[in-house]
């Protein structure tokens, strides 16, 4: 009975042991798949730090780029300014002064030639490299650039076998039933400006008008 019970206790103590050796040897692998994960988990989110830096830097530059050019935009409006005082009070009032062209103020009367691929409808004569610049902004860096051109073929007395030719509908005059008053203003002139800016930010705006 006796030899019996320390079988049995030597067999128990022998599990224990194996149990504790066991125990000891779990944890040691759990540490090192641990290990591994921390160090995925790590890559990751360094990536993920990586792309989001990439990202907010590349939205920035957009927006800035886009302020630029709607400055730019903005700024097109001297010329447009400087060209309104020439037709109403300067050199290009005369309807005479119209039938020809007047470089030095940037005036052709006929429609200028445009055979730049990138940029159609642009007047080549704005694209020259020689054209001066005719409204500079020291300050801003801002440059700006334009030329009118009549929409005609050719031609000295403007008419609609050769021009383009404006009118407006005037709906306060007429009745019901009765067609509205539409009245001729003439040739149509168009404004093209190019307008050069810091970055190298660069647009184009156009305008028709009639005199």
């Amino acid at each position: 009975m006796t030899r019996y019970l320390s079988s049995q206790l030597l067999s128990l103590r022998g599990q224990r042991g194996l149990k504790v050796n066991r125990g000891q040897d779990l944890p040691a692998q759990q540490r090192g798949s641990v290990l591994i994960m921390a160090l995925i988990s790590l890559l990751i989110l360094m990536l993920a730090g990586v792309a989001l830096i990439s990202s907010t830097n590349t939205s920035l530059l957009t927006a800035g780029n886009l302020a630029f050019k709607r400055d730019l935009a903005n700024q097109t409006e001297r010329a447009v300014t400087a060209v309104r005082a020439q037709f109403v009070s300067g050199a290009l009032l005369s309807q005479t002064t119209l039938y020809t062209d007047q470089s030095s103020q940037n005036y052709w009367a006929h429609a200028l030639p445009s055979t730049n691929a990138k940029l159609p409808g642009i007047p080549d004569v704005l694209l020259a490299s020689t054209k001066a610049d005719d409204i500079t902004d020291a300050a801003t860096g801002i440059r700006l650039r334009y030329v009118i051109d009549r929409m005609c073929i050719s031609g000295t007395v403007p008419d609609k076998s050769i021009c383009t030719m404006g009118s407006f509908v005037d709906d306060k005059k007429g009745t019901a039933g009765v067609t509205k008053v539409s009245a001729g203003l003439g040739p149509v002139y168009r404004l093209t400006i190019m307008a050069l800016g810091p970055r190298n930010t660069q647009t184009f705006t156009q305008i028709t008008f009639t005199h």
